[in-house]
């Protein structure tokens, strides 16, 4: 029996270690708790983190340079090639979602600068003032990347201010393009490709893809510029998706936005009613399958009503994998976070957003991305995408092997196992809505025969007490991210919605319950998990024993 442990020491990454690590290995259900509650304390001291959550390691260092040189050095820094940010963070500041931490934007200071050619526009701060600011650059997602910020710290000495007004920002000049970035959306062109269900449904050229710094960057400048395209409508938000998206959608929703938390038929139902009742709609976006539910909607119902009421639908496929699973021709636009599957070595972060030409709405979204588009992904972060998606399938076939033989024998154990604390596995292949994920899976290739349902698996346990006890016993990282070259776990449920009793109860009724952990299958060997996970296991069945026997007495 080989029962996994970490293999790097608190707060760093697992083996190989890079200065780009994203993967942390950061333990004990306690230490998300306490993050709930706003202690960040113990979490920014890791070495390695997911950089989206804040600007850590380079970014860092490169903002403090900034700061000390414009004579701010007592301020905190944030940096991004896009001047939007300077106002998108004056009202993000002041946004009643705030709440106690809002701010006034005179609390900020802005400034342009130019750094090897690279102008960045800064927005300092005071320490006092973070959590005013962190969502800011959290959920947008185009913040300097690692490997940005490590080429522009080099280069620092060439630092110039840009004399400006706050309202009227110096043009920008974005960031370079390399050689990898048409290699890259040719690559993400041709995985859409291969294996499709109907290859007449799947037109798409390099041309028609559009990278971002990050899979939120997508969904970011997305919303902005579908906002734009229909003017007078609210967006939808389908089924549980994506904590940031989630965040983004209501917050950020000009003209409001609608939740239909499940994806049932039921709420497929009340969708319709509500749309027919006259409400207008920009665009609606669903994950498939959901994130981290694992729910899979009927997409084809789903675009119908999109069809018939002429709204955008955004299908975002990073769960599902697209070496699994063909849902380009039911989409109008698919968004890919390439920092995921599709990279797999949790060393780079980026995201695609795909125009689909057999669309209604392509002619103009084609002619308003194009015009909206700028280049935020560095150089360095495309070349190393194109290079980590060479091994794609091979690495897919073993997530989907992986994911599939875990959740397998955690649904097993609640028959099987005497005293189990699993209540329920959530996994495509075991949900309720298993056909509506059959429908889009991918024709077998040479290169992906068997395609399958992705990384992703989520075990629910009677209390919080078992599922606490197998969390801290258990040999897996710990971290939030996903897909990546070793098995993770995270306590999603519990820090994302399990803060606020309300939102708790609401996102119960969709299927995501605070007793909970999510689990993405990395790439060891299929014995060594089920070991490790049957070790965790007998450690909470411990916990539910003598919870039982205190009960008795």
């Amino acid at each position: 029996m080989v029962v996994l442990k970490t293999q790097s020491e608190w707060g760093c990454a697992p083996p190989p270690q890079t200065p780009y690590s994203i993967i942390s290995n950061l333990p004990e259900w306690d230490l998300w708790l306490n993050l709930r509650g706003g202690d960040a304390s113990k979490v920014v001291t890791a070495t390695h983190i997911y950089p989206r959550l804040a600007p850590t390691q380079a970014a860092r260092a490169l903002t403090d340079a900034i700061a000390q040189r414009l004579g701010l050095s007592d301020k905190l820094c944030m940096a991004y090639y896009n001047p939007m940010m300077w106002k998108y963070t004056a009202n993000h500041v002041q946004h009643k979602f705030r709440k106690e931490y809002a701010i006034t934007p005179d609390k900020l200071v802005f400034k342009a600068v130019d750094i090897a050619g690279h102008r960045l526009y800064a927005i300092l701060y005071d320490k006092q003032n973070a959590k005013a600011l962190g969502l800011s650059w959290k959920t947008p997602g185009i913040g300097l990347s690692i490997r940005a910020a490590e080429y522009l710290l080099k280069h620092i000495d060439t630092m110039n201010e840009v004399q400006c007004a706050f309202d009227v920002p110096p043009e920008p000049t974005w960031t370079p393009e390399g050689p990898a970035h048409q290699l890259l959306r040719q690559r993400v062109v041709d995985l859409l490709h291969h294996g499709a269900i109907d290859p007449s449904n799947v037109t798409c050229k390099a041309s028609d893809v559009f990278l971002y710094p990050t899979g939120m960057a997508a969904v970011f400048h997305s919303n902005g510029i579908l906002e734009k395209y229909i003017p007078d409508g609210m967006n939808i938000e389908m089924g549980v998706v994506f904590h940031s998206t989630h965040e983004l959608m209501y917050e950020d929703s000009i003209n409001g936005w609608k939740h239909f938390g499940r994806v049932d038929t039921q709420s497929l139902d009340s969708m319709e009613a509500w749309l027919r009742d006259g409400n207008r709609v920009s665009y609606a976006i669903i994950e498939f399958p959901g994130n981290p539910t694992l729910e899979s909607v009927d997409l084809h119902r789903l675009k119908a009503l999109a069809e018939t009421f002429n709204f955008v639908l955004i299908v975002d496929d990073t769960i599902g994998s697209a070496s699994n699973i063909d849902v380009f021709a039911l989409s109008d636009m698919t968004l890919t976070s390439l920092t995921k599957s599709f990279s797999g070595r949790a060393d780079v972060l980026g995201g695609s957003v795909v125009l689909n030409p057999l669309s209604k709405h392509y002619s103009e979204l084609s002619r308003r991305f194009s015009v909206a588009h700028h280049n935020e992904l560095f150089a360095d972060d495309a070349a190393v995408l194109l290079s980590n998606s060479q091994d794609y399938f091979a690495r897919a076939t073993i997530l989907n092997a992986n994911a599939r033989g875990m959740a397998e024998f955690l649904h097993k154990s609640i028959t099987d196992v005497p005293d189990s604390p699993v209540i329920s596995v959530q996994y495509p292949s075991l949900m309720d809505s298993k056909a509506n994920f059959d429908k889009f899976k991918r024709k077998s290739t040479a290169e992906m025969p068997d395609p399958g349902y992705g990384c992703l698996l989520t075990i629910n346990f009677e209390s919080l007490e078992t599922a606490k006890a197998f969390y801290n016993n258990c040999g897996f990282y710990s971290s939030p991210h996903l897909a990546g070259h070793v098995t993770i776990m995270f306590p999603y449920n519990m820090l994302m919605f399990g803060g606020d009793p309300k939102e708790a109860e609401e996102y119960r009724g969709y299927g995501a319950i605070e007793e909970s952990i999510r689990i993405s299958a990395g790439l060891e060997d299929i014995n060594d998990l089920v070991d490790t996970l049957q070790s965790a296991l007998d450690k909470a069945i411990d916990v539910k024993k003598k919870g039982a026997a205190a009960a008795e007495n």
